[in-house]
């Protein structure tokens, strides 16, 4: 064994310490010469988190003048065992030390989450542990002839105080102990360095060999011996080494007795003989149950050369592969293995594959699709098909080379493929021979081509306003690919126009119909694929429009087309204003050539939450003239107002830009217009512009009455459907069109309306009014269901919210259902995606009763789909890097202060030295799985990190960093506690980017020295700072694309692995010139976060394989018993909505008896849907429960009718005549249900799988105590007998308790 040790210094430097420098970060080296780029700057910082956090910050003998043990978070080690205490037996049976130090309140840690109250007063516990001991395991063969021993380096730290810089001066009395220690007290590093060989034929399997390195530290080895053909003939050994610090110190542990910065690094000689943890290629083990899951031998194949070779212990680990020649597979062995206490992952970038020949310019394939010819058209795409099964056939030789274990399983994936390959070349060929849809094509072409132009111009003029138009197109059009498809986008899209153009199609509505999933990595460009979907859908509808069906007349030139709907408001808002710039391009393609595409106008709807828009025009109305009556303009929120700018040139709106009230010939609108004030703009106003200004609708009752043609809505939104009739124009159920108002629904048999804008009876007139005309009132033709549904994000719609939306699910298949013409039954396409789903089969046959067709389907390896590949990390192609984090033994919001003061002033060190460079690092966003836990975060930003930013410690060479708040930290925040219309201001704020004139230090210094001269300062106006930090929950993972920034801490690991990816994917998208940095804080007394860090390279490497599957229940006895009440009413109200006298009109619900023949049909079908979905048992039970339920509103008919009342939905029940159908979860309080009240109970939104529990306190404190027991005896304590009353009542006691455990 080789040893070496520096020798202790006697006496203390008298070169200048860390105080004595100015804190400019102008004294702060790196390691070495950074280049100029952000993947530069992303570098830097990184190397400041080790050195910070790790250390040694100034090299191997450096000296400090704070104790270490409040310097260095990680890689270190206490001694095994304390003494001085009351329980020195149970320290000394420890695998650690119990946390005493310099600062206890910052190292107090609990195996819990932080309370969020001062623990400094509590006592020292069990279980407050530092490690004392790392290490690692990993596998090596057996066979002597192949390996005899390999090498164990070890190396370590110590610090050893060396004296006092001012041992004369007296410390102030003041100062609390650590701070006077510190101020005064140095301390020396001292390097250590061992080497040993270790002999395999030396192990003793099954035990434990001690390596003496020096006194009280000590490498322990255990080893097991594994036969198993893995390793080989010999089979192999499993080795697990453990550096250990087995000194005996007082509870308070001096710094010396602590070892810092270890690492643990084993190779032989350069040799490649690490074996895998586990190797996929190799043959089961005889007797091994293969996989059970086909889609994990699936996956297990596709990340076949993504091997694990080490798992770390405390710490994580990491090795060294050789690098492959081009185009063979990764080496499956390492040549050596390590521990890190920060380990790095940069994950590829994931890239559409380009096809040589296919043409992917929207403007040139829709001149191709105009063409008279359908050659240019045939020429443009048929190289996809031709490229994608040579491609086939290459995988088709590669799964004959695969082992045979594996050759079934990627047979399969094959053979899925060339399903996929032949639905491609059916929608080329459906294409090229159905004129029409060419003309649709080539205006899907066009008005895609306009979308993504004006996205970029509204993006770069809402970040600059002093850009024209004109100028921002120019920047746009020399941009690389301003109009162009992506492979997959336009692979995706031509797979789907034959079931676009025909609704009757086997694959779209028939018995085996299928889900189209787009299966595609965040940030890929998935928006674009359904959007395109959407314009074909728009265009084709308006051509075939009225069809006559056995179902009588269909209206396709008016009503929802596209129903686009997710999870999250966040999400929603962000989509509605992407969409909105589509719709801003197919009104203006309409408004050209009214005669092809119709003269009703393409719109688009906000269907959200009364918390995010209003549900009337009148409470928008309202809204606004309270709004200005208090000044309020712009700058102000106005819920109705959804879009921060005009989608088409990027002005930004305001409530000025509203007006609510009648235009045109049309009353009772909420009209928004661009501010453009010379009307160059089309949306604003002016002669020849659009007469009601931007396409967008955002209260419910406008989108009820006008049914635009894009719908964007929450899932949540669907369980209103059972409470508001006036919705079901949404699904294509019209009533009548007033020329005033647009779709209005039946009077009820009182002669009284769901809208009560228009209470005219069938034949009346409005009068003319102010500019309104006189206005008839007309029966309306049932308008055509939406024909696509998109479902985005899929991986969200799980758990309680899945099992719920399934169940509704039924009612909106009922919904939508129509004959097309010829009779056959016709549903709408359903499109859905995700970049992180498993079990999606099953899932996707509970939501929605169909098959699922995956796109583009993984088949031999999970980094090549032909559509997409990964691309090789290297300078031209960054990766998104990762960095891994676990402070064991120390609070978490102490880890959570010091991480984020480090990358902060690392990232204003990195601006002084690299300028815009660093700008992407100069917002961190804070990412946390609980709302608690993030309000805890807020505090300490405006606090201990703002503090620490502006005051350094001694030892500290960064910079200081002042917040562009006018001092202090900008923070903002996205969590479900701010109003969508702040959420959109938020994302706004979030692209803009800190400016090194005004925020490098020198800048800030030159500045204070020009203000102390009485010189002006020019400031930047506070509505142009940009944030410092911005913290959010699970709302920011989907739907946020922000390309500026580049920093993500993660506190604690997520809830589940999807989540995790979808959050973090949220940085870094624009990959090549801003690539992300995500430092992933994991909780150590968390065991699932612990693994993920001991294991942190593989699980990055193979984390979309990691996964976990999705679980939706929406047929089980609980679900049904729950949700299927809403989901009838809801079918029934909707379905008889073109029915005068039906069951649609509020206080109707009591012609359930001349409806009954109707209602029963509507049972069956229901039945029958979840029949598609559900087993046999939950079938019979759905069925059963329908039909109770049906009678069940019979009955309460009946029942009113006897006491001469009135039936009605909810509203109007307090009249004494009017008794209700339904009611809300909650409605009955704590009581059980009672006769007479509401027999249908229908939750309020999706999520309210449990009733809520409401508090009531009353204000009479008589009331607030329960004098029910003063004259009980009082309560005394039973001691626990032998036998008797109280040995028995124990035993009752001991039974209870094991009966709740």
């Amino acid at each position: 064994m080789t040893s070496k040790t520096a020798p202790s210094a006697a006496t203390p430097s008298t070169g200048p310490t860390a105080g004595t420098h100015a804190h400019d970060g102008t004294a702060y080296v790196f390691d070495e010469d950074l280049g100029h780029s952000s993947a530069s700057a992303r570098a830097g910082i990184v190397e400041v988190l080790k050195r910070e956090l790790i250390g040694p910050a100034e090299g191997d003998t450096e000296i400090l003048t704070t104790p270490p043990d409040d310097r260095y978070l990680l890689g270190r080690i206490a001694p095994t065992r304390l003494t001085g205490a009351a329980d020195d037996l149970e320290a000394a049976a420890s695998t650690g030390a119990p946390v005493t130090g310099v600062e206890e309140e910052m190292t107090n840690a609990t195996a819990e989450e932080d309370p969020g109250e001062d623990t400094d007063d509590e006592p020292v516990r069990r279980g407050l542990m530092i490690p004392a001991s790392m290490g690692l395991r990993f596998q090596v063969p057996a066979d002597p002839t192949e390996l005899e021993s390999i090498s164990i380096h070890v190396s370590w730290g110590t610090y050893e105080p060396t004296g006092r810089d001012d041992a004369d001066a007296p410390p102030s009395s003041s100062a609390p102990a650590s701070s006077r220690d510190s101020r005064t007290t140095r301390y020396r590093r001292i390097p250590h360095h061992h080497s040993l060989p270790l002999r395999l034929a030396d192990l003793t399997p099954g035990h434990t060999q001690d390596h003496v390195l020096e006194d009280d530290v000590t490498l322990r080895v255990d080893s097991y011996r594994d036969t198993s053909p893995a390793g080989g003939p010999s089979g192999r050994y499993l080795i697990e080494l453990a550096l250990c610090n087995d000194q005996i110190t007082p509870r308070r542990i001096p710094v010396h007795a602590w070892m810092f910065q270890t690492q643990i690094h084993v190779d032989a000689g350069n040799r490649d003989v690490f074996l895998p943890v586990h190797d996929p290629l190799l043959p089961p083990a005889p007797g091994a149950q293969p996989a059970r899951d086909p889609e994990e031998a699936r996956l297990e194949l596709q990340y076949r050369d993504r091997l694990e070779f080490a798992v770390g212990r405390t710490c994580s680990a990491d090795w060294s592969l050789r690098k492959p020649p081009p185009g063979e597979s990764a080496p499956r062995r390492a040549f050596q293995v390590r521990t890190t206490w920060m380990p790095t992952v940069e994950t590829p970038q994931t890239t559409a594959t380009p096809v040589q020949g296919a043409e992917l310019n929207m403007r040139t394939l829709a001149a191709a699709a105009e063409s008279p010819d359908a050659a240019p058209l045939r020429d443009a795409l048929e190289p996809i098909v031709e490229a994608y099964a040579a491609w086939l056939g290459e995988q088709e030789t590669a799964v004959a080379a695969l082992p045979e274990h594996l050759r079934d399983t990627g047979a399969e994936a094959l053979a899925e493929a060339r399903q996929v390959l032949g639905q491609l070349a059916e929608g080329i060929n459906h294409l090229l021979s159905d004129p029409e849809a060419r003309r649709c094509f080539a205006f899907m072409n066009r008005v895609m081509a306009d979308q993504r132009v004006h996205s970029q111009i509204a993006a770069a003029r809402a970040v600059d306003s002093g850009l024209s138009v004109e100028e921002a197109e120019d920047r746009v059009l020399a941009g690389g690919y301003p109009h162009h498809w992506r492979v997959f986008q336009l692979a995706f899209i031509l797979m789907q126009l034959p079931a676009l153009t025909d609704p009757a199609l086997p694959r779209r509505s028939g018995d085996l119909a299928a889900a189209q999933l787009l299966f595609f990595p965040t940030g890929g460009g998935k928006t674009e694929a359904y959007l395109g979907l959407a314009a074909y859908a728009f265009a084709i509808r308006r051509r075939q429009g009225l069809l006559d069906t056995s179902d009588g007349p269909i209206d396709g030139c008016a009503g929802v087309t596209v129903l686009m709907r997710y999870t999250l408001r966040l999400l929603t808002s962000q989509q509605f204003q992407r969409a909105t710039t589509l719709v801003c391009a197919a009104e203006l393609a309409r408004r050209e050539d009214p005669a092809t595409w119709g003269a009703e106008p393409f719109r688009i709807g906000l269907w959200v939450g009364t918390a995010v828009s209003p549900k009337r025009v009148r409470e928008a109305e309202e809204e606004l003239r309270r709004l200005r009556e208090r000044g309020g303009g712009a700058g102000h929120r106005f819920s109705a107002l959804q879009l921060g700018h005009c989608p088409w040139c990027g002005l930004a709106l305001s409530p000025n830009d509203v007006v609510v009230g009648d235009v045109g010939q049309s009353a009772d609108r909420v009209v928004v217009r661009c501010p453009d004030e010379f009307g160059e703009c089309p949306f604003s106003e002016g002669d020849g512009n659009v007469p009601d200004g931007l396409p967008v609708l955002t209260t419910d009752e406008e989108i009820y009455r006008l049914a635009p043609a894009f719908v964007i809505a929450t899932v949540d939104k669907l369980a209103r459907l059972a409470r508001e009739g006036h919705a079901a124009a949404l699904f294509g159920h019209v009533a009548r069109r007033c020329e005033r108002h647009g779709y209005v629904p039946h009077l009820d048999h009182d002669g009284a309306s769901d809208f009560d804008g228009c209470t005219l009876a069938d034949g009346g007139r409005h009068r003319a009014r102010g500019n309104l005309p006189a206005a008839g009132i007309r029966p309306a033709t049932r308008l055509r269901p939406p024909d696509l549904i998109i479902q985005d994000e899929l991986h969200l719609i799980t758990g309680a919210l899945g099992t719920t939306v399934g169940l509704f699910e039924t009612a909106v298949e009922a919904m939508c259902a129509w004959s097309a013409p010829g009779g056959l039954p016709a549903r709408p396409l359903l499109v859905a995606s995700s970049a992180t789903v498993r079990n999606v089969a099953d899932q996707v046959r509970s939501l929605y009763g169909r098959d699922v067709t995956i796109f583009p389907p993984q088949v031999l390896d999970a980094s090549d789909t032909f559509f997409s590949r990964t691309v090789p990390v290297d300078d031209a192609h960054p990766g998104r890097l990762y960095v891994g984090l676990s402070t064991t033994g120390v609070r978490l919001t102490a880890a959570e202060i010091q991480t984020t003061q480090t990358v902060m002033a690392g990232a204003q060190l990195l601006l002084d030295r690299l300028g815009r460079a660093a700008d992407p690092y100069m917002t961190l966003v804070g990412y946390f799985s609980a709302t608690r836990e993030l309000a805890g975060m807020a505090r300490y930003v405006q606090d201990d990190i703002q503090t620490g930013l502006a005051k350094p410690g001694r030892d500290c060479r960064l910079p200081r960093r002042r917040g562009t708040d006018f001092g202090a930290l900008h923070l903002g925040e996205l969590t479900s506690r701010i109003a969508s219309a702040d959420i959109t201001a938020t994302l706004d704020r979030m692209a803009l980017t800190f400016d090194p004139d005004v925020d490098s230090t020198a800048a800030r210094a030159a500045a204070a020295a020009a203000a102390q001269a009485g010189k002006k300062v020019g400031r930047r106006r506070p509505e142009a700072n940009p944030y410092d930090v911005v913290l959010a929950t699970s709302m920011l993972q989907v739907g946020v694309d922000v390309p500026r920034l580049g920093l993500m801490l993660v506190v604690g690991q997520p809830k589940n692995t999807a989540e995790y990816i979808q959050a973090t994917s949220r940085v870094g998208r624009d990959a090549n010139r801003r690539p992300g940095l995500v430092i992933t804080l994991g909780n150590w007394a968390r065991p699932r976060d612990l693994a993920h860090y001991e294991q942190f390279r593989h699980f990055h490497e193979t984390f979309y394989a990691r996964v976990e599957p999705l679980t939706v229940t929406p047929f089980s006895v609980t679900a049904i018993d729950r949700g299927l009440d809403g989901a009838l009413v809801a079918a029934a109200r909707v379905t008889q909505a073109g029915r005068s006298g039906g069951l649609n009109p509020e206080h109707n619900a009591g012609c359930i008896i001349e409806q009954e023949d109707a209602i029963d049909r509507l049972a069956q079908d229901l039945a029958a849907r979840i029949g598609a979905a559900a087993g046999e048992e939950e079938s019979r039970y759905a069925r059963e429960r329908l039909t109770s339920r049906v009678g069940e509103w019979r009955k309460r008919r009946r029942q009113v009718a006897d006491k001469d009342g009135e039936l009605v939905y909810e509203r109007g029940a307090d009249n004494s005549r009017r008794f209700a159908l339904v009611r809300a979860a909650e409605a009955a309080g704590s009581r059980g249900p009672r006769r007479e009240d509401a027999p249908f109970v229908v939750a309020g939104s999706m999520r309210e799988v449990q009733p809520e529990i409401n508090l009531l306190v009353s204000p009479n404190c008589d009331r607030l105590t329960d004098g029910s027991l003063d004259g009980a005896p009082a309560w005394a304590r039973q001691e626990p007998g032998n036998g008797g009353a109280g040995g028995a009542r124990a035993d009752r006691t001991d039974k209870t308790d094991e009966e709740e455990r």
